[in-house]
């Protein structure tokens, strides 16, 4: 089984505290500060969703397993597994 691979811990910028998409809860939104991939085919394919740095994320629904999410942005809906949540870290928006 692979290790889950956290990109950053909770930190503060601007008063904000600065979590993985995937630790919001249904109803919470955030803007996205950094995206935890390195290069490759993860982070060509969030960016071709349209999840780029300074985006608002909302979550709308989580799966009753958990996985997946639905969350939305720009105008449209998007469900993403808890993986690549893990991998975007926002600011979290009251």
């Amino acid at each position: 089984m692979r290790a889950r691979r956290r990109c950053g811990r909770q930190r503060k910028y601007n008063d904000s505290p600065i979590v993985p998409l995937g630790e919001l809860s249904a109803g919470e939104a955030g803007t996205v500060v950094k995206i935890c991939c390195r290069a490759g085919g993860r982070r060509r394919r969030l960016f071709d969703m349209g999840i780029t740095v300074g985006t608002v994320i909302a979550v709308k629904q989580i799966a009753p397993l958990g996985d997946p999410v639905e969350v939305a942005l720009r105008d449209y809906r998007l469900c993403l597994r808890r993986d690549d949540l893990d991998l975007i870290l926002v600011e979290v928006v009251e």
